[in-house]
């Protein structure tokens, strides 16, 4: 496992034959303009995937879902022609809002756990002798939850994001970033 695959962000490259004409008319025909409100509770009735603007060569997109996943990717690219191909570098990372929330929540909690760990090693002897308290395990939880969450949230889906970008633009992935 490596480093990139235990945080929530993603960049990567795809390389297409589509003209870059091409791929701004399939990104924008996939988009909904309107930007509706996120934490409304009224169902989303666009027929289109994703929602977003497109403006020179670069996009900013959000899936459309009908049910809450609050760590769904933003996904930004930019376009460029290379060599009689395009190149689409694509970067996924959640909203700005949940990363600010999630660092508050993991690095609290991340604190707690060091003086834990840290109390631990200096009081060794007394723990041992006294029997060790499963009330202490409890921040550590705490943290691998909130982790697990924020990562199986945003990697779920961006594979879906993933996957619908590359077929639509008919695009191999070439490098990671």
């Amino acid at each position: 496992m490596t480093l990139k695959n235990i945080f929530p962000f993603e960049s990567y490259t795809l390389e297409s034959k589509l003209s870059v004409e091409e791929i701004k008319r399939r990104i924008s025909e996939n988009l909904d303009p309107k930007k509706t409100p996120q934490f409304s509770f009224v169902r989303n009735e666009s027929t289109k995937p994703y929602r977003g603007n497109i403006s020179n060569d670069s996009f900013e997109i959000i899936r459309i879902i009908n049910y809450r996943n609050s760590f769904l990717p933003t996904i930004s690219g930019n376009i460029n022609g290379f060599l009689g191909k395009t190149q689409i570098r694509i970067k996924m990372r959640p909203s700005i809002v949940i990363i600010v929330f999630m660092s508050l929540w993991l690095g609290l909690v991340g604190l707690i756990c060091l003086f834990i760990l840290i109390g631990g090693l200096l009081q060794a002897k007394q723990i041992t002798q006294n029997g060790f308290s499963f009330g202490l395990l409890i921040p550590f939880i705490m943290f691998l939850f909130g982790w697990l969450l924020i990562l199986f949230g945003f990697k779920s889906e961006s594979k879906k994001s993933k996957e619908f970008l590359s077929t639509l633009l008919e695009g191999q992935k070439t490098y990671n970033q």
